[in-house]
Formats: structure tokens, C-alpha cells, sequence
């Protein structure tokens, strides 16, 4: 008797061990959203299941059938295991409704030819805008560049005092003040006076 479970075992370890029953499994597991439609009656099928299992008689025959199709022995801790997982069946599949319809949205927009045809014509616009800002921004450093390294008048106090009037400075001045004060707020850092 315990070389018979020993072996049950074993058998049970090696196909746990196996690459191609572990994709096996996970394949299941990745169908549970298709099961969950099928079912229908979520509860009614678990119910049905524990029934299933709690009927020996009906678990025998299911065994032998199986055992004929299915290279492997169950044995009891797989019976136990399995009636744990029904048992979890209703919470995992609670965790997994949000992704179901999020799923189901994004395969629903994927089919729709009109919205991938939107969706690709924002994100190229979208990608176009910030293209031609980076461009435009480097063709600025570069004439600033060019300029920076022609001009050779010293700079002043009183240079600095007008620079700082211009409307670009104060608008990029306001930029940074503004940034700044929200930085100090996320760190919940003290703020800083009259800034």
C-alpha cells in the first residue's frame, strides 16, 4: 500500500516536473475566463463540483475514464487540491472580471478598423507635435550656440538687470518659480519665502 502511494507520488512529481504538462496547466488557467462564460452559473458549477467530488461513486468511474486518456494517477492530494481550487474559483474569478472586460474593450478597439485608424492617426499627430518642438528647440540651441560663441562683449550688471525685463526670461523665470514651489510640495519639504 504505501509503495503503491509512493509511486502515485513519484508519477504525480514527475508530470508536476514536466515542461509540457506545466504549459498544459497554464493554458488552463489562462482559460478560466472562457470557462467562466461557458459556465454561465458560476455558483451552480461549483456547487455541482464539490458534489462531484464529496460522490465517490461518480469520482471512481471519472477516475478510471480519465486514468485511460490521462497518463496520470490521481491520487488524493491532487483530489484535495483540485476541491481547494473550486473552492477558490469564485474569488479568482472576482479578480479577474476587471481584466476580463479591459481585455474584452481592448480587443473590441483592436477589431474596429475605424478606431485603430484613430488611434494611430492622435498618437502620430500627437508624436508629430513633439517632433517638430524638439527640432524647433534644437534649431534655437544652435543659433544660440552660434551667437554665444560670435559675441565677445563683456556682460554686465546692468545687461543682466535688462536680460531680465524680456518676456521670454520672466515667462521661463515663472517656469522655474512654479516648479519649484510643486517640488516643495511633493517633498512636503518648508517652503521657501518670497520666492
Amino acid at each position: 500500500m504505501a509503495n503503491n502511494y509512493t509511486a502515485e507520488v513519484d508519477g504525480a512529481q514527475r508530470a508536476l516536473g514536466d515542461p509540457d504538462f506545466q504549459a498544459k496547466f497554464v493554458r488552463v488557467i489562462e482559460r478560466l475566463a472562457e470557462w467562466d462564460e461557458a459556465l454561465g452559473n458560476l455558483p451552480t458549477a461549483i456547487a455541482f463540483g464539490r458534489e462531484l467530488v464529496q460522490d465517490r461513486e461518480s469520482m471512481r468511474y471519472l477516475m478510471e475514464s480519465a486514468s485511460e486518456e490521462i497518463p496520470l494517477r490521481v491520487d488524493r492530494d491532487t483530489l484535495a487540491a483540485l476541491a481547494e481550487l473550486l473552492n477558490a474559483l469564485p474569488t479568482l474569478v472576482e479578480l479577474m472580471r476587471p481584466l476580463l472586460q479591459f481585455a474584452e474593450f481592448a480587443k473590441a478597439v483592436l477589431e474596429d478598423r475605424a478606431s485603430v485608424e484613430y488611434l494611430f492617426a492622435s498618437l502620430t499627430s500627437e508624436f508629430e507635435s513633439m517632433q517638430r518642438m524638439i527640432e524647433e528647440a534644437r534649431i534655437i540651441a544652435r543659433e544660440a550656440g552660434r551667437i554665444a560663441a560670435e559675441d565677445r562683449t563683456p556682460v554686465t550688471v546692468w545687461s543682466l538687470i535688462r536680460l531680465l525685463k524680456e518676456p521670454v526670461v520672466q515667462k521661463g523665470l515663472r517656469y522655474a518659480k512654479a516648479f519649484v514651489q510643486v517640488a516643495q510640495e511633493r517633498a512636503d519639504a518648508p517652503m521657501i519665502k518670497n520666492l
